[in-house]
This record gives structure tokens, sequence and C-alpha cells, in this order.
């Protein structure tokens, strides 16, 4: 692709790219360099009204179509996807920031997601019900639930797409997808990419335009029956608030603030592998993060010291120019200051900064989003950064004596998604695990999201689920049918 390129998208309403009503744009800068990189449409209300009005004419044939039919159109859009996989790739790296190998990469799991859920459509399966008399048939059975409103976060902007996409297209529902305005150029390529494979016009529509203004009319819309959501608690909350005056179903996946607790049996080599990897990848910008550390005593300084290692060994830079890269640049000028701010208050209340810190040194850096990896120690819970969600490369340290002690620090947090659990006694993980309070429990590994896991928020992490032949169920209604023979 030519690096000088700026694609310039419309709204996909109907099938086809169309300007804004009102003719405005959004202007894209790369977080690398702060350069221009492209832009989209602004979508108005009036872009809406005709978007829900595509997509409620589209629901007529779509939800009409059987399971199985479905599933074929499906993996014809998703084989075509898959060869934009590089192109869409490409404008990922380039308005988010991570590498370009795993923007790529998340291309071809995203299909992945869909096909999945495009299997399981053809596997739900009503039931029948034995009667109180014998001229009396109930059947159970399952049927859309109708235009759904999929709003999207930055930090996966296709991944977390699929996760909402697949089970929503797999139930029949018709969808207005709304891409952040941090990254809408991949999401918007890969949704025209399914469309040019073969969805059928007003099946995927795409809105781009701030949340503020098309976010809060697209969850009021009566047209929207669903919304489903990833983005931060505040946000979620604000959603269920305008939401609930028409009941409407919400899905929403939110915050993580994840802890990791090392027991002192643990293998400290892999354990500082696994943290390395989930809290300094795409610059700890994931709900899924490790952002604080539970170390027991006897294994904390070594811990430490291998996950000071691995960070000092990761390298930083443009993911376009230098495709080997680890961390390329956060994908906003927020993220820097965030990291910033609660790593000075950390040490104001006096924690020791073991490595990090800072962003990194060098005319190359200068104008990008850059942090370097950070690790703190003697940390405490009236800290920020083991309060709140970070949402950058910082992991925050604390020492343990006991399990019990361990758990309740893991568990002092409003957040409840995803804790990670390193130790050798499976009599220790079975207690710790059920113990724990999130909706994941990683033992031993980093591999959170599954297409088989449910990926469930507890306490202020979320509301419904993502993921797993369940997430289905969220895409649909219930219906009982009850009979009187004549």
């Amino acid at each position: 692709m030519d690096t000088a390129t700026q694609p310039a998208y419309g709204l996909v309403i109907d099938g086809r790219q169309r300007p804004a009503s009102d003719g405005t744009v959004i202007e894209l800068r790369s977080p690398a360099t702060g350069e221009p990189i492209g832009s989209v449409a602004d979508a108005t209300e009036a872009d809406l009204a005709a978007a829900v009005a595509s997509a409620e004419a589209a629901f007529a044939h779509w939800s009409a179509l059987t399971p199985w039919e479905r599933q074929t159109i499906i993996g014809k859009a998703t084989a075509h996807a898959r060869t934009k996989a590089d192109e869409i790739g490409y404008l990922m790296a380039r308005e988010q920031g991570k590498p370009l190998a795993q923007s790529i990469g998340e291309i071809g799991g995203s299909c992945d997601t869909i096909d999945y859920y495009a299997a399981e459509g053809v596997r739900l399966e009503g039931y029948t019900n034995p009667t109180e008399k014998a001229d009396l048939r109930s059947t159970v059975l399952y049927q859309p639930v109708g235009v759904c409103g999929l709003i999207t976060p930055w930090n996966y902007p296709v991944s977390l797409l699929s996760w909402k996409l697949g089970p929503a297209l797999a139930a029949g529902c018709t969808v207005i997808v709304k891409p952040t305005t941090v990254t809408p150029l991949s999401p918007t390529a890969f949704c025209l990419a399914l469309l040019e494979g073969g969805i059928p016009a007003g099946v995927i529509s795409v809105l781009t335009g701030s949340g503020r203004r098309l976010g809060e009319a697209l969850v009021r819309h009566p047209g929207i029956k669903k919304i489903g959501m990833t983005g931060s608690t505040a946000t979620g909350k604000r959603i269920l608030e305008a939401a609930a005056p028409q009941l409407k179903k919400v899905t929403l996946e939110l915050g993580g603030h994840c802890p990791a607790v090392v027991r002192a049996d643990a293998d400290p080599d892999l354990a500082a592998k696994v943290i390395a990897y989930k809290g300094f990848r795409n610059c700890g910008q994931s709900c899924s993060s490790v952002n604080r550390v539970y170390a027991h005593r006897a294994i904390h300084d070594a811990l430490v010291g291998k996950l000071k290692a691995i960070a000092e060994g990761l390298t930083l830079g443009d993911g376009l120019s230098d495709p080997k890269v680890d961390l390329g640049p956060m994908a906003t000028a927020d993220g820097p200051a965030t990291c910033r701010r609660h790593i000075e208050d950390a040490l104001a209340k006096g924690a020791t900064l073991v490595t990090g810190g800072s962003a990194p040194s060098g005319d190359v850096y200068a104008k990008g989003n850059y942090f370097l990896p950070t690790i703190l120690t003697d940390c405490t819970q009236d800290m920020i950064v083991m309060r709140e969600e970070t949402f950058g490369p910082v992991v925050a340290f604390a020492a343990f004596e006991a399990d019990e002690e361990a758990v309740a620090l893991a568990n002092d947090s409003t957040y409840g998604l995803v804790a990670y659990l390193f130790t050798r006694d499976h009599a220790a993980t079975v207690r710790m695990s059920e113990a724990l309070e999130a909706g994941t429990v990683c033992v031993n590994h980093g591999a959170v999201n599954t297409n088989y896991g449910p990926y469930a928020g507890w306490k202020e992490s979320g509301y419904g689920l993502e993921l797993s032949r369940r997430a289905i169920q969220e895409y649909l209604k219930i219906k009982h049918v009850k009979v009187q023979l004549a």
C-alpha cells in the first residue's frame, strides 16, 4: 500500500459509502508521528435515521434466512475479508499504533470469531415441554432481537467488533456499527470487505462520529433494539441510563484493572513471561491487561528482576517502518498522560520505580505517544495505580504473606473482569480461583479470550457476556408458543 495514501471513508449505508448529510468530516492523525493519515465522515442524526431504515428493511430478509443459509453467506464474506487482511491491518497499525504483524493477525482472528458464530447459529435449539393435557402443545423458540447498535473501542478495533458482529449476524440481526473516532479506518474497511464478500446491503451499516452526539442518539433511537458496547465503565453506565426508558437489551464489556497473584511455589520464569505479555503488549491498552501484581515475599524480588529484564529488552518504535518492534505508540496522547499521573501519585506515596516511568528519549519518539514499559514496587491500595485502570504499560507490585491476604487484595476493587493466578499447587488452584472475584480466572497462562469461553465482567466490569456459544443468546428473544389442538 502507498504510505502516502490518506483514505477518506464515508458512512456505509445500504451497502454503499456516502458523505455525512451535512458534509462534515473527522480528520485523523498518526499516534506515531502526529501527521494526518486520513478522514471519515461525521454522521448526523439524519444519517442515523437513514441507516436504521436500511437496517430495518434488510432485517426482514436476513432474519428470514435459515441459519444454514446465513452460515454460507457469512463464510464467503469472511473468506473475502481474509484476502484484505494486509490492507486492513495496515490501516489499523497506522491509526492505532500497534505493530503491523499484530494488526494483520487481528484481522484473521476476527474472521475466525465470526465464522465460529456462524457455525453456532445452526446449532440453536428450541425445545418442547410436556404439558398438563394431551391436547396441548408447548414449544419454546428463539428469534433475532432486531436491529443492533454495536459501539466499539480503539484498542482492538476489529477484534472487539467481531465479538459483537459474529453473534449478531448468526442470530439473524442486522447491525449499525459505530467505531470510535480514534480508530475508525480499520473497522470501516473490515465491514466493507464483508459487504464486498456477499453480506447483503443493509445488514451491516457503519456510522462514524462522536460518542456524545452519534453514540447517545444511537442508543436512544427506538429502531435500535439492542446495544453491544466495549468501553469504559463510565460510558457503560451512561449507555444503561440512555437505554433504560425503552428497556433495551444491553451488553457491556467494560474496565478491568486485573490482578495477578503469584504464590511462592509458582514458576517465576513463566509468571514473568505472562505478566510481561499481559502487562505490556499493545502498550497495556487492554481491559484484560495485568495492572497489579501481588507476589509472595519469597518470590517477589526474583519475579521483579525477571520482569525488569524482559521489559528493558522490549523494543519500541513505529510498527509500520519497523515491523519487528515489540511495542508501538499508545493510541492517544491521553495514554502517556495517564501513565505519568498514576506513576507520580505512586512515587509520592512511597512506591519505588524499578524501570521505565517516562517516554523514551530520542528524536524518533518526540512526536509520538510513546511510553516505556514501567514497573513499580512497594505499592499500596491507596495509590491510584492500584485503584484505577491505567490502560498503559505500567505494572505495579505489592508483596503478601498468606493466600487469604492475596485474595483479599485482589478482590479489593470495583472491577472484576480477569484475574491471574500462578501456582503449582492443585488445591490452591481450586481454592483461590473460586475465591477470586472475576468473570475469568487464568491459571499459569495469559490466553484470556477464546471463542469457546464466556467473557463476563463481574461488578463494574460488565453487563451480560461476550464470547462462547452463550453470547448468541444476547442477540435473541425467547418465545413460548402454547397451542390447544382443535
